[in-house]
């Protein structure tokens, strides 16, 4: 006969008979058997459990030491948007001090964590149809009510009835990029709408900033200056000698979000080439005899701003390398230093060479000959822009002549200004102005005929020749201008002040000023 006794269990070791301790899980029962006691038990060998039980319990602080230390915030909320869990990275990044403060800050304030309900069931509704959501941008209130943008990979959590219960997953502020790119777009929607303005002005102008000149030839050149302003992207210019590239590249600058910026103009084949490394990027203490102090180069002068490399085919091969890691991002070291800088600069240069033959020949490395051209911008020499020679003098004159009487331009002089092949362009064309005015001597060097030797024109100002005056010449220019322009183009008017770059009623004007019928 069996009578039930008292039932205990306990853990302990078990010393085994290799000696060898092992974890052990005893139950017994005590029973009375026929006046006799006896002690009923069962034993368990719990060696594989403990060894599991000590992984979980490792993995688990793994994971709570990820959940504790991360960077994004990792939550679990309910389908209406009320905190269940988070970890302290995503309390923090709502404004708050602890999880707990999250969790009972939203609860008790009955505050929602989504801006925009809408927003909340879009992204419920894309978690519920797609199983797994990455990189949802939503906005949440922070607790002092700014808004963040986050954005969110998460899954959902079903009941055992198949019912959406919680959604959990990761959150990352993207507050800063999303300014950033929105004002990107603004800046981006304001220089389009200054270029359409500008396009629609330069129409009818003789001028762009400091730029005079009128042609079709310089209508494209303004279009391109907008163009390039309204990017970031490096720019190459290329004209003769005298077309005036430091010109665009200012004009180009001045109307970019740069302007508030420094320009640093660099002219390149006025450097000595074993100066040229120390002059670029700069020098420390003791890089060389006479660096006793250090020195900044024009990377860190142009630091936001644009640097112009005039004659950029004068640069060695050595310096390109060192520039084109610069461009590519990876910064530049001074010369007798040991420590990376990294600027943020907009190259445009500018040569009268042809770069690409410089390639092939090897003067210039192809991956920096294509890091630089990418917007080109192309000067005519002044010789294919006649019609834009009176604008020229006329300006050069005024600006000139400001503080000195000066007899004025007869008109042989000005048909000699205008047939003259100015190998020089407009620089020449300044200079002869210049030495007038300040000479009262009108010299200009006759290079039309390279079969004769070079001749010296020089006209005084006490000519007693019966001749036009200024305006009368340029008057007659512009008569003949027009009238060549008709015949080229059939006299189709609007066609022929297109070519001219006219408006079609201020072509008419003129055309009725000169008394410009076509005879039949």
């Amino acid at each position: 006969m069996f009578i039930t006794g008292v039932k205990d269990s306990i853990e302990a070791e078990l010393i085994i008979k290799s000696s060898k301790k092992i974890p052990y899980f005893f139950s017994a029962v005590s029973m009375a058997v026929e006046n006799k006691n006896y002690l009923l038990g069962v034993g368990i060998d719990l060696t594989e459990i403990k060894k599991i039980e000590d992984a979980l319990r490792k993995n688990e602080e793994k994971y709570r030491t990820i959940y504790e230390n991360a960077v994004e915030g990792i939550f679990q909320t309910t389908p209406d948007g009320q905190v269940i869990s988070a970890n302290p990275a995503m309390a923090h990044l709502l404004g708050y001090d602890s999880p707990e403060e999250l969790i009972k800050g939203i609860k008790d304030l009955k505050k929602q964590l989504y801006v925009s309900f809408e927003d909340r069931d879009d992204f419920i509704n894309e978690v519920i149809s797609k199983k797994k959501v990455s990189g949802f941008e939503v906005q949440f209130y922070r607790k002092d009510s700014s808004i963040m943008w986050a954005s969110i990979h998460a899954r959902p959590i079903y009941d055992e009835n198949n019912r959406l219960k919680l959604i959990e997953g990761l959150l990352a502020d993207i507050t800063e990029q999303k300014q950033a790119t929105e004002e990107l777009r603004q800046r981006e929607a304001y220089l389009r709408k200054e270029n359409i303005s500008l396009r629609h002005n330069i129409k009818d102008r003789f001028r762009f900033g400091k730029i005079i000149g009128k042609s079709p030839a310089m209508q494209e050149v303004y279009g391109m200056i907008l163009k390039a302003s309204a990017s970031d992207a490096n720019v190459i210019i290329y004209g003769e000698s005298g077309t005036g590239k430091e010109l665009v590249a200012g004009a180009i600058h001045e109307i970019s979000n740069r302007s508030n910026q420094r320009f640093v103009p660099v002219h390149c084949g006025a450097i000595a080439e074993n100066l040229l490394e120390s002059e670029f990027f700069g020098y420390t203490t003791g890089a060389f005899t006479g660096a006793d102090k250090d020195k900044s180069g024009y990377l860190n002068h142009a630091d936001r701003g644009t640097l112009f490399l005039d004659e950029l085919g004068e640069i060695s091969l050595a310096v390109q390398v060192k520039l084109l890691r610069m461009l590519e991002g990876k910064g530049f070291i001074p010369v007798g230093g040991n420590e990376t800088k990294h600027t943020d600069i907009r190259i445009i240069a500018a040569t009268n060479r042809n770069l690409i033959k410089n390639v092939e020949k090897g003067l210039i490395r192809e991956d920096f000959f294509y890091r630089i051209h990418i917007i080109p911008i192309h000067l005519p020499p002044l010789r294919e822009r006649r019609e834009d020679i009176p604008l020229l003098i006329e300006h050069f004159i005024k600006t000139l002549g400001q503080k000195k009487a000066i007899p004025p331009l007869t008109g042989k002089m000005l048909e000699i200004l205008l047939n003259h092949r100015w190998p020089g362009n407009v620089r020449e064309l300044q200079n002869v102005l210049y030495q007038y005015i300040a000479l009262n001597k009108f010299d200009l060097v006759d290079s039309s005929s390279s079969a004769e030797p070079e001749s010296i024109h020089i006209y005084s100002d006490n000519t007693t020749e019966s001749q036009k005056t200024f305006h009368e010449a340029l008057a007659n220019f512009e008569k003949k201008l027009i009238l060549n322009a008709l015949e080229q183009n059939r006299w189709h008017r609007e066609k022929t002040a297109a070519s001219l770059g006219l408006p079609a009623r201020t072509f008419f004007r003129k055309m009725k000023k000169h008394g410009l019928i076509r005879q039949k």
